[in-house]
C-alpha cells in the first residue's frame, strides 16, 4: 500500500469514528464498538486495506493510548469527591479483580479443558474493568456521585491488578519452576507502592514547574503537561513499578492543586484521549480476523464466558468486595452491571500472542468475543439500569471556566459559568441590589436559551446561568461570595 494511500485511509477512519459517534448516541451503545468494527472492516479479512498482525506494535500503541486516556481520567477526578469511596474503590481493585479471575479461571478450566495455568492467565486478563470504557460511557450521565466516584476510582487503578495477575500466570505458563506465587506478592506490593510514590513525585513536580516556568508561548504547555504523563510511566517502569497507577495519582495531584490554563490544559487531554481512544479501539479492530472468530468453539466458549463473568463473576466480586462498605443493593447491582470491558482485557490479551504459548490465538480470540459480547449487553444498558435504579441524580450547580485568557505571560483572568439552582438567595434579586465586589463583573446571563444583557434592574432567575468575569486569583473568593459556608 503507498503512503499517499495509507494517510487517506487514516483521514477517513478518522473522520468516521467521529461522525459515527452520532450513530452511537441514537442507537445507545459505546461508540467503542463502532471504532472496533471500523478496524475490523479495514483489515485483512474483510476488506483487506490495512494488513495488520504485528501484536507487539499493537501493545505498544496501546500502551500509549491508555498513558493518555488515564491522564485524562486523573485531570477529571475531583479528590474531595472521590476520597470517601478511595477505599471500596480499591477494594473492587484488588480482592474484586483477583475474585472474578478465579472464577473465569474455573470455568475456563472446565469449559475450555485448559490447563489451571492458562486458564487462571485467561481470567487475569479479562477480570478487571476497563478505564477507556468506563470514562467514556459515565461521561454525561447524571449517575449518582457516589457510584460514579468508585466506578472511575476502580477502573483507574485496577489495571495495576491485571498486568501483574497477567504476568504472574504469563510466568506459571511458559515458566513454571521458577515462577513463584510468593514472589509474586512481593512484586505486587513495590509496584502498587512506588507507583504511588512516584505517581505523587511527579505530579508535585508537574504542578510546581508549570506554574513558576515561563515559557515563551502558551501553546507549549499543554506539551509540557502531556510529557509528564509519559515521564511518570517511564520512571515508574524503570523501577518495576506500576507505570498506570503513576500515570494516574500523577494526574489527580496534578487536577487538585492550582495549575496555570487548567481548562486550555484540560481541554487538549480531552481532545488526545478522545484521539487515543479512536486510535486505540481502531488498531485493536485491525488486529482482529474475523474468520477466525465465526469458529464455533470460540462463539460458544465466548458466549458462555462472557455470561458467567457479567451475572455471575462481577455481581460476586462487587458484592464480597463491598462487604465492609456501606451500598444500598441498587448501587451494588449498578456496580456489579457496569463492569464494562474493553481495551484493557484486549491489549493483555496481546501478551501471550507475543510470547507464543499454546493457545495464544484462541486466548486473543475469545478474550476479544468476551468483550464485545460485554461491552454490547452491559454498555447499552447501564442508561436504562440507571434510571430503573432510581441512581441518576440532579446536577448541582458548579463554577465553570468558559473563557481562560491566555498570553505570553501567566493568565489573570476568566470568564466563569455559573447557575443559579432554585434554592439560591439571589433569585428574585435585582443585579443593582447584590452587594458584587467591584473586581467581579456579570458580562451576560443566559435564560432559556437566550443571551440577555445585564442591567441593574436585571432580576435573576432559577437555573439562569450567569457568565462573571473574575481575576484568576479571585476565584475562591467569588466562589465564598456565592456560596457562602453554612
Amino acid at each position: 500500500m503507498s503512503l499517499q494511500f495509507t494517510i487517506l485511509l487514516i483521514g477517513i477512519l478518522l473522520f468516521a469514528a467521529v461522525w459515527t459517534t452520532k450513530l452511537s448516541s441514537r442507537l445507545n451503545i459505546p461508540a467503542l464498538l463502532i471504532f472496533i468494527a471500523l478496524g475490523m472492516i479495514a483489515g485483512s479479512d474483510i476488506t483487506g486495506f490495512i494488513r495488520f498482525d504485528d501484536a507487539e506494535l499493537a501493545q505498544l500503541l496501546g500502551t500509549v493510548a491508555l498513558i493518555i486516556i488515564l491522564f485524562e481520567g486523573g485531570l477529571q477526578t475531583a479528590w474531595k469527591e472521590v476520597r470517601h469511596e478511595l477505599a471500596p474503590s480499591l477494594s473492587l481493585a484488588t480482592s474484586g479483580v483477583f475474585i472474578a479471575t478465579s472464577i473465569v479461571a474455573v470455568a475456563s478450566h472446565y469449559i475450555l479443558g485448559f490447563s489451571w495455568a492458562n486458564a487462571f492467565l485467561l481470567g487475569a486478563i479479562v477480570g478487571s474493568t476497563d478505564a477507556a470504557a468506563i470514562f467514556s460511557v459515565l461521561s454525561g450521565q447524571p449517575i449518582r456521585r457516589k457510584v460514579g466516584s468508585t466506578l472511575e476510582v476502580e477502573s483507574g487503578t485496577n489495571d495495576p491488578m491485571a498486568v501483574f495477575l497477567t504476568v504472574l500466570f504469563l510466568e506459571f505458563v511458559t515458566n513454571p519452576e521458577e515462577a513463584s506465587l510468593l514472589m509474586g506478592l512481593g512484586s505486587l506490593v513495590w509496584e502498587m507502592s512506588m507507583g504511588l510514590l512516584i505517581g505523587l513525585f511527579i505530579g508535585w513536580t508537574a504542578s510546581t514547574l508549570i506554574n513558576r516556568i515561563d515559557l515563551s508561548s502558551s501553546s507549549f504547555y499543554p506539551i509540557l503537561l502531556m510529557s509528564f504523563a509519559f515521564l511518570s510511566f517511564g520512571l515508574a517502569d524503570t523501577f518495576h513499578a506500576s507505570g498506570f497507577l503513576a500515570v494516574y495519582v500523577t494526574a489527580i495531584y496534578i487536577s487538585n492543586h492550582e495549575l496555570v490554563y487548567r481548562q486550555t490544559l484540560v481541554r487538549f487531554t480531552m481532545s488526545m484521549a478522545h484521539l487515543a481512544q479512536i486510535g486505540m479501539f481502531i488498531v485493536l479492530g485491525l488486529l482482529v480476523f474475523p474468520k477466525q472468530l465465526l469458529d464455533i468453539r470460540v462463539i460458544l466458549s465466548s458466549v458462555a464466558l462472557a455470561l458467567i463473568l457479567i451475572f455471575i463473576a462481577r455481581p460476586l466480586s462487587v458484592w464480597i468486595s463491598l462487604l465492609p462498605f456501606r451500598y444500598s443493593w441498587q448501587e451494588k447491582v449498578f456496580i456489579s452491571f457496569a463492569g464494562l470491558k474493553g481495551a484493557v482485557p484486549i491489549i493483555l490479551a496481546t501478551y501471550p500472542l507475543v510470547a507464543d504459548i499454546e493457545n495464544a490465538s484462541m486466548i486473543f480470540n475469545i478474550v476479544f468475543f468476551t468483550v464485545l459480547l460485554s461491552t454490547l449487553i452491559q454498555g447499552s444498558m447501564l442508561t436504562f439500569l440507571s434510571e430503573r435504579l432510581r441512581l441518576n441524580e440532579t446536577q448541582t450547580s458548579a463554577i465553570h471556566t468558559v473563557i481562560e485568557f491566555m498570553s505570553i505571560g501567566k493568565p489573570n483572568a476568566e470568564i466563569i459559568e455559573l447557575t443559579l439552582p432554585m434554592s439560591h438567595p439571589f433569585i428574585g434579586t435585582t443585579i443593582s441590589e447584590i452587594d458584587l465586589p467591584q473586581e467581579f463583573l456579570i458580562t451576560a446571563i443566559i435564560r432559556d436559551d437566550h443571551i440577555i444583557t445585564p442591567r441593574g434592574d436585571t432580576a435573576l432567575e432559577g437555573n439562569d446561568q450567569l457568565l462573571l468575569l473574575t481575576p484568576k486569583h479571585r476565584i475562591k473568593s467569588l466562589k465564598r461570595f456565592l456560596f457562602p459556608p453554612a
